[in-house]
């Protein structure tokens, strides 16, 4: 087996335990009991929410500590991060077609602004 094959199957094992931190703790207990798809995305729907509301939150408080000029530049780059987002959320939804294509848009949705607002967090607070 290759290097490269072996590295990305570690990855794949240990990026979804990284990443699963970033959740609310309910978020996994919704999944747990959700017993059809429509349950399911009604758990991803709360959790992206959620996930909007830490992204905003962190948004604002960074925007508190820019200067005018960075906050100009945070505001242009945050909006074409949402029109990219918006637009590789939609191509998940396309691709994968059938019963499963909102829940992977859906997906897409959650994951996407979990990870900018963790980086919005690393941002504002660096040292943590």
């Amino acid at each position: 087996m290759s290097k490269r094959y072996l590295s990305g199957l570690g990855l794949a094992f240990v990026l979804p335990l990284a990443m699963a931190e970033d959740y609310t703790p309910g978020y996994q207990q919704c999944m747990d009991q959700a017993s059809s798809t429509v349950a399911m995305g009604e758990c991803i729907k709360a959790e992206t929410q959620m996930q909007d509301q830490r992204l905003n939150r962190v948004y604002k408080q960074l925007m508190g500590k820019l200067d005018a000029a960075q906050q100009k530049s945070l505001r242009d780059v945050q909006r074409k991060w949402i029109a990219y987002r918006d637009g590789n959320c939609q191509f998940h939804v396309q691709a994968s077609g059938g019963t499963m294509a909102q829940l992977e848009g859906g997906t897409c949705l959650m994951n996407m602004t979990r990870d900018r607002a963790a980086e919005l967090e690393r941002v504002l607070s660096p040292r943590q």
